[in-house]
């Protein structure tokens, strides 16, 4: 899995090729894979801001009242 900030980076080169006037990799595919590496930043940015609202799976520990001798 790559960090946010290699995400970053591959989406600057990619953004920059996409600018070259000579680019043999201009097309649909390029476009969509921009659009979908900044899509993935985006959900990154707004999942990480709030922590908290994640949610958490806890493991009910056994009720002890019942417990028997």
């Amino acid at each position: 899995m790559l960090s946010t900030d290699q995400k970053k980076l591959i989406l600057a080169v990619l953004r920059k090729e996409k600018g070259r006037l000579l680019s043999r990799f201009k097309g649909k595919t390029l476009d969509k894979t921009i659009d979908d590496l900044a899509q993935m930043l985006r959900n990154e940015v707004i999942n990480d801001r709030d922590p908290n609202k994640s949610i958490e799976w806890k493991r009910e520990k056994p009720d002890k009242r019942n417990k028997r001798k």
